[in-house]
């Protein structure tokens, strides 16, 4: 896929399926590679910490998860870029896993919802490879790297948060043993039916954060209000520079 520098970040400029097509072929090729997805929280980020700026720069498949990046590439690159997120990424990957015997490990969230993951997986994809799971609460993070690298995934999801799950990919990319790193945020989560997605009215309008902002307002005020506006100031600054 060809690459779109926005913000010295190189994004794919794929649709879902050429994108997990390209992760699908890579892992056949027995390769390992980072795929991160970016956001405006993301971009806000990399401009406060180099640290997780060069970790996006160094990935190997960086994705628009965000219509704020979609609309960035339109209007300052003058380039049309589809969004795709973690979210349906993960699910087509699971599709594509079950398809092609890929073997799978899922780490993060709560023990209670990640039980309630492999459960509603398991119906849904009956012939999935589950190699292992892991929730994101531990003490011995070198363990839970051993027992991961130990379970030889072709892909190892990662429900945590940002910048932490970043931070510990580039940290140990090398030891995971696995081909495929995928940090999906929130997702465990969303397809456990702990939380619900925003509707496809509002996934098709750019109007997803504003769903996820209505249900934790307190937790999310900074991000979707000063981070985007922050955003906003250097889509403008960009341009204009």
């Amino acid at each position: 896929m060809k690459k779109i520098k926005l913000f010295d970040l190189l994004i794919d400029n794929g649709n879902l399926q050429e994108t997990v097509d390209e992760m699908v072929e890579r892992i056949k090729n027995n390769e390992v590679i980072e795929h991160i997805g970016v956001n405006s929280n993301k971009v806000v980020l990399c401009q406060k910490d180099p640290k997780i700026k060069k970790i996006i720069q160094q990935a190997d498949m960086v994705s628009a998860d965000g219509y704020s990046i979609v609309w960035a590439c339109r209007w300052l690159k003058k380039k049309k870029i589809e969004r795709v997120t973690g979210i349906d990424t993960m699910t087509e990957l699971l599709k594509s896993a079950e398809k092609n015997g890929l073997s799978l490990y899922f780490w993060g969230t709560k023990e209670r919802i990640l039980k309630q993951l492999l459960i509603v997986l398991k119906q849904q994809y009956p012939n999935l490879n589950i190699v292992g799971a892991q929730n994101g609460y531990f003490k011995d993070e070198t363990a839970v790297v051993k027992e991961i690298a130990e379970c030889h995934p072709q892909i190892l999801f990662i429900g945590m948060t940002s910048p932490y799950k970043e931070e510990f990919v580039a940290k140990y990319k090398r030891k995971f043993n696995a081909n495929l790193l995928m940090g999906v945020g929130g997702s465990f989560d969303v397809l456990a039916g702990e939380i619900s997605r925003a509707p496809t009215w509002m996934q098709q309008s750019g109007l997803e954060w504003l769903h996820r902002f209505m249900k934790e307002p307190k937790r999310l005020y900074k991000r979707y209000v000063f981070e985007n506006i922050y955003f906003i100031y250097l889509v403008i600054k960009e341009k204009f520079k």
